[in-house]
């Protein structure tokens, strides 16, 4: 059988790729197990972290951060919404999931953290036009079937001059060995058909589908595992594990960035 070509800066035809959103749905406090099937987001958020709080306060300030409305769409059950509130973001968590929501929110109360949670599709934000401040999207355009549409929707709850940041997934040789072969098919480090490559999106290919929503992309970095490449196959024999993340210039995997809507 003939496997279709997608491109990115185009909807997708769900019938076409072999993508599991559903599972999501039933991982319930597995969401907060470092040791489980989101291990590897868990390794990924200390340096998402400090890179997004580094983007927002050189934009707004430090102390400004309770004042501006951040969004984190695609929140999942919270990983990374409930670490930029612990840094003072008044920040809400979407996700169309509801049981990543309910994880959430019990993580979210049993930490004493105020992060609001809501349950909305990145196609259509239950967010009022020109109203939000900052988006996050992190681990999220991989998933999406209609990138365009979801971008544009970004766009629009976005003020003019807000950021949106965001990482995602280069489509490389690179990408394909190490993000489905190693991490998915081999050691079973994610569930299966967590990621379809084909649905993963070049920097080319972001950028042409932010200009035209009216985002100008300021910013892209690599996102990569720390270790020494040399390393990083023994840290995967012995603790099923690319270990932590660093921001670097290699954008064959990973890639961190962020993007302003023009306007004044």
């Amino acid at each position: 059988m003939r496997v279709r070509k997608i491109i990115r800066t185009a909807p997708v035809d769900p019938v076409s790729v072999t993508i599991d959103n559903a599972f999501y749905d039933d991982l319930g406090d597995l969401w907060w197990d470092r040791e489980g099937p989101m291990s590897p987001l868990h390794e990924m958020t200390p340096v998402r972290l400090v890179y997004f709080d580094q983007i927002f306060t050189r934009l707004w300030g430090t102390e400004n951060r309770h004042w501006h409305r951040l969004i984190d769409v695609g929140c999942g059950g919270g990983i990374l919404t409930e670490a930029l509130a612990s840094r003072g973001y008044q920040i809400t968590g979407l996700d169309i999931s509801e049981g990543a929501l309910q994880a959430g929110k019990r993580h979210a109360a049993a930490s004493a953290l105020k992060v609001v949670y809501g349950r909305s599709s990145a196609y259509h934000l239950a967010i009022r036009t020109q109203c939000v401040d900052g988006l996050i999207a992190s681990d999220l355009f991989e998933h999406l079937y209609d990138f365009p549409r979801a971008v544009s929707e970004m766009a629009r709850v976005l003020k003019a001059g807000g950021v949106l940041a965001f990482d995602t997934v280069n489509r490389t040789w690179l990408s394909f060995l190490g993000g489905i072969w190693v991490a998915q098919k081999w050691l079973h480090l994610i569930p299966p058909h967590t990621h379809d490559w084909r649905m993963f999106i070049t920097p080319e290919e972001l950028k042409k589908v932010f200009s035209n929503s009216g985002l100008e992309v300021r910013e892209i970095q690599g996102l990569s595992p720390a270790a020494h490449f040399l390393r990083l196959p023994y840290n995967l024999w012995k603790h099923r594990k690319f270990g932590p993340y660093k921001l670097s210039s290699d954008l064959r995997i990973s890639y961190i960035g962020y993007a302003v809507k023009s306007g004044r």
